[in-house]
């Protein structure tokens, strides 16, 4: 075999969908859930306001999901970082299907992890009302390649399932950029993803998980991905997302023998034309490919849970406004008395703030242009002089361990995104007296995004 290990790869998931069976809990918060729905558009409704779908949020165990649509029967949800969706049914309706249908998604997949994302919605979000089987309806492995496959057409495939012999081809007369091989339930995508991205805006997050995983951007990435849905991987006794998890290498490797990428020169232009192509050599490089696949690495890169099990979700000014009245527009409509008054909401509001610990910060004196950082630097050495720690020494007298801090504009693309999750998780989940530093670093960190988004369109 020709020596291919200069071309670097990335195994992994790109997508998984599964259902997930409940138990004597899931009515209530069914019911729940079409309660905050009616009560936000019964309000939208009653201010005249001209509202869709997306205007409408519902809080489950403090995650604020955005709803999307219902469709067959599924309310679906989204989180608002894209990273995953939800969807929920009546449970006396559709007995055939289980109540609740997850789709993990591609960005969520590769800034947060696989691993993670599982544990946010199945151990915190549905943890009270799931049952421990998870049911597995879709799964798309895949592989990225630095090779050039845009010599391929669809003449250069072969398979001894008669499924399997759809083929669809796009592309230039000169170069592939996509090509499918079969149809649902398994099929075979190969294409061009640098092509895919160019007006994504997914585009810097792939980039910067290309770069940490030992891809080279500047050279040609290809995506080969199988998409498998319910029917082929129950065939093969993949059930569960436990069992896809535990067999994700094998079911690589056989849908790579499965579908091959041939050596056309080494059958006959009749067999070429008849698709008798079985008996045609497997290209070295989808051997290699094949080989080389393991999604280890891949399962273990994650995000520390605690990044990510706090809500997904910018709190604004007018969220708050917009929560405020649902709540009393549903004291009104259950007829309750709301023992509190709007001065004891003012008082409350102040003492909150009067209470918020600001950080110490650099600051300038009224009559001075000079900076006064508001602390003294406070280093410890050693009997040698070496320096073996250092701290500050506030004015108020409080001795403290500096904090190590990166620039928003120092970070990359996808720490940044990482960041401004957390930031939003936190803003729910710490002491409110921190909830104002967490909110302005969050406004700091949204202009920084803002201002690479512009130099990108900029840029096209």
């Amino acid at each position: 075999m020709k020596d291919f290990k200069n071309i670097n790869l990335i195994s992994g998931i790109d997508s998984l969908y599964y259902f997930i069976k409940t138990n004597e809990n899931y009515d209530e918060l069914f019911l729940d859930i079409l309660d905050q729905i009616q009560t936000q558009k019964d309000l939208f409704e009653r201010d005249e306001i001209d509202y869709t779908n997306k205007d409408i949020f519902v809080t489950i165990k403090g995650f604020n999901l955005q709803y999307l649509n219902k469709a067959e029967g599924f309310y679906w949800f989204r989180d608002t970082r894209e990273n995953f969706r939800v969807g929920f049914k009546d449970e006396n309706k559709n007995l055939k299907l289980h109540n609740i249908q997850v789709q993990l998604e591609g960005k969520g997949i590769y800034t947060v992890g696989i691993k993670s994302l599982l544990s946010l919605v199945n151990n915190d979000l549905l943890k009270d009302v799931r049952s421990e089987l998870l049911h597995l309806t879709r799964a798309d492995i895949n592989c990225f390649v630095n090779y050039d496959f845009s010599f391929v057409d669809k003449t250069m495939f072969a398979s001894k399932k008669k499924n399997y012999k759809t083929i669809s081809e796009f592309g230039s007369a000169n170069k592939t950029q996509t090509i499918y091989v079969g149809k649902k339930p398994f099929l075979l995508r190969l294409y061009d993803k640098k092509e895919e991205l160019k007006n994504s805006p997914k585009k810097e997050i792939m980039q910067e998980y290309f770069l940490n995983n030992g891809l080279d951007i500047k050279k040609p990435i290809f995506n080969i991905e199988f998409e498998m849905h319910r029917t082929h991987l129950r065939s093969l006794n993949i059930l569960t997302v436990e069992d896809l998890l535990k067999n994700v290498n094998s079911l690589f490797k056989k849908s790579m023998d499965e579908i091959r990428l041939i050596d056309t020169s080494t059958i006959k232009q009749t067999d070429i034309k008849n698709n008798t192509k079985n008996r045609a050599l497997t290209l070295p490089i989808w051997r290699y490919i094949k080989d080389s696949f393991n999604i280890d690495d891949f399962l273990q890169s994650d995000t520390p849970l605690k990044r990510v099990k706090r809500q997904d979700y910018t709190y604004t000014y007018n969220h708050f406004i917009k929560d405020f009245s649902l709540f009393l527009l549903k004291v009104k409509k259950k007829n309750k008395k709301l023992d509190i008054t709007s001065e004891f909401v003012s008082i409350l509001a102040k003492q909150l703030l009067d209470e918020v610990v600001i950080e110490p910060r650099e600051y300038k004196s009224e009559n001075s242009s000079e900076v006064k950082k508001g602390y003294t630097d406070v280093i410890y050495l050693d009997k040698d002089g070496n320096k073996i720690d250092n701290k500050r020494l506030l004015d108020s007298g409080e001795l403290v361990k500096p904090i190590s801090v990166l620039s928003f504009r120092e970070c990359s693309d996808e720490l940044l995104e990482k960041e401004i999750y957390e930031l939003e998780n936190s803003f729910f989940f710490e002491d409110n007296d921190k909830k104002l530093q967490i909110s302005q670093k969050l406004i700091n960190a949204y202009k920084e995004r803002d201002r690479r988004k512009a130099k990108n369109a900029s840029r096209t």
